[in-house]
């Protein structure tokens, strides 16, 4: 029996995977990666910004001398600058018919923010499971074996709503039911597909589907 919710916050409640695309591309072509927005989303989307320049720096295509700490902070700001709902998402929000948290790879105060925007504290209550919290983030799924210990749930009690590949690698290896989310801007052509090779249990393509689908939990 379904408990809780944990629920992603980029691109699941907040569209901002397509911002965070086009952001940090057009920042490494500025440091001269030869990288464009497609390649972006179709192997970095869901990665935190940390482990993104360092996979580059270890690929040699990104300078090691480049300060990750500052370069994160200003594609962070840049991001919160555009941060905006998912269409339907603050109806979905309102029937959620059991208890949720947020589980993500973004810093804690951005989701805190993004509850605000949501108008959304009385569903989550501050319950915020970010990255910064443990070793790796997601596909590593330290944060949701976190979320777990810290709710005091069983595997078989949570169902995990995720949209990217990250987010669904990490949620499957710590053995949580898992639907993948296909409403935001950034989901491309065989999308889907990818999500359900990955574990994921289900597909919705739209907040009007996952609040039908929620229903019936």
């Amino acid at each position: 029996m379904t408990k809780h919710i944990l629920f992603d916050c980029d691109g699941v409640l907040i569209d901002t995977e397509i911002v965070a695309a086009e952001v940090v591309t057009n920042w490494l072509i500025s440091e001269g990666v030869d990288i464009n927005i497609e390649t972006f989303i179709a192997d970095y989307t869901g990665k935190t910004f940390t482990d993104i320049l360092e996979i580059l720096k270890a690929k040699q295509l990104l300078a090691a001398s480049t300060a990750t700490r500052e370069a994160v902070a200003f594609m962070d700001e840049e991001i919160r600058r555009n941060m905006r709902p998912i269409v339907g998402v603050k109806e979905m929000l309102s029937g959620v018919p059991v208890t949720a948290s947020m589980v993500s790879n973004s810093a804690e105060d951005y989701v805190l923010e993004a509850i605000e925007l949501l108008e959304a504290n009385h569903i989550f209550q501050k319950r915020v499971f970010s990255a910064e919290m443990v070793p790796k983030g997601k596909p590593d799924p330290a944060v949701y074996l976190l979320a777990l210990e810290k709710l005091n749930l069983n595997k078989e009690e949570v169902l995990v709503i995720e949209d990217s590949v990250a987010g669904v690698t990490a949620s499957t290896a710590a053995g949580l039911k898992t639907v993948g989310f296909l409403g935001g801007t950034h989901v491309r052509n065989g999308h889907g597909e990818k999500l359900k090779q990955l574990g994921a249990l289900d597909l919705v393509r739209s907040h009007k589907e996952l609040t039908e689908y929620l229903s019936g939990i």
